[in-house]
């Protein structure tokens, strides 16, 4: 075998153990889903909303096993699903990297496994990352990877993965022109997680709007800026929570609990750390000046009944 596809062959399998089928069988309804997801850790596999429908009895067939699950719950904003095994998968935490350290360019793997019979395998790069798309309700959906790996019904909720074996990102939907978007890793183990602990997963919104611009070097000179870039505010939604912070229309945006701001998304993944109620910090430049704001941390109206 060639070395080119022997990295692809090795890869695939280190991740494969990993890799779910996923049936779900309502016999009310007298209707069932089949899907791919991925096991998380010791007991939870991750999926797509679908395939974890109430009422229904779910099937896992994971590291070699075939398991009984239950729904731990679902997140309205990504369409994903925790499910809950009813013994030990047998498996140590998946492998992931932090989504710091991929690059577009790299090259990913997208497994899944819909049949519950083999594998399927598609490749492909990254293209971009940190990608923002809004629902057609105008909800943002933040931390997303474009890759042109296929992305299908075969593969879709399953892993994207490095040749290194590590999981980048849960498969999502076909978007354009032969590109796909994936969740990247850190925001399915912050929603997962979220979701285990307190049953739901937090999704703020800002209740202000603007745009990436870069920072006059003077500025960054004297500040001590630690980028050369925020995003200039445009608009604040009266009564918003941005609006009870104190953000103004023309503050740039610089910082987000002492993390440099590059997008309104990035500034959205930070605070979704927080549990609805919190407060975060937002270190604006307003006439020449740093200012720290406190804004609440609140979900993003109407999801939850979306």
């Amino acid at each position: 075998m060639d070395p080119w596809s022997s990295a692809i062959v090795d890869a695939a399998e280190r991740v494969a153990p990993y890799v779910a089928h996923v049936v779900s069988v309502n016999a009310k309804e007298n209707r069932a889903s089949v899907g791919s997801g991925f096991a998380i850790d010791a007991y939870h596999v991750i999926t797509h909303a679908p395939f974890a429908a109430a009422d229904s009895e779910i099937t896992v067939q994971v590291g070699g096993r075939k398991l009984g699950a239950t729904a731990v719950g679902t997140d309205p904003l990504y369409f994903l699903a925790v499910l809950r095994c009813d013994a030990r998968i047998g498996l140590p935490p998946v492998p992931y990297e932090d989504s710091q350290a991929v690059r577009p360019g790299q090259i990913v793997l997208a497994l899944g496994d819909p049949y519950g019979t083999e594998h399927e395998v598609t490749h492909g790069i990254i293209t971009a990352l940190d990608r923002t798309i809004y629902r057609p309700e105008r909800f943002p959906v933040d931390g997303l990877i474009v890759t042109d790996a296929t992305l299908h019904a075969g593969n879709v909720g399953g892993p994207l993965a490095t040749l290194e074996a590590n999981v980048v990102g849960l498969n999502g939907l076909p978007f354009s022109n032969g590109l796909g978007l994936a969740v990247q890793a850190d925001v399915i183990m912050r929603v997962a997680n979220q979701i285990i602990e307190f049953g739901g997963a937090t999704h703020p919104w800002l209740g202000f709007s603007g745009q990436p611009e870069l920072i006059d070097p003077a500025l960054v000179s004297l500040f001590g800026l630690p980028v050369s870039r925020g995003v200039i505010v445009s608009h604040v939604v009266e009564g918003g929570p941005g609006e009870r912070a104190g953000v103004r229309a023309y503050d740039m945006v610089v910082r987000v609990d002492g993390k440099a701001v590059t997008h309104l998304g990035f500034i959205r993944r930070i605070l979704a750390a927080r549990r609805s109620g919190d407060h975060g910090t937002l270190t604006v430049v307003r006439d020449g000046n740093l200012v720290d704001l406190d804004i609440p941390v609140e979900e993003i109206p109407r999801l939850a009944s979306a």
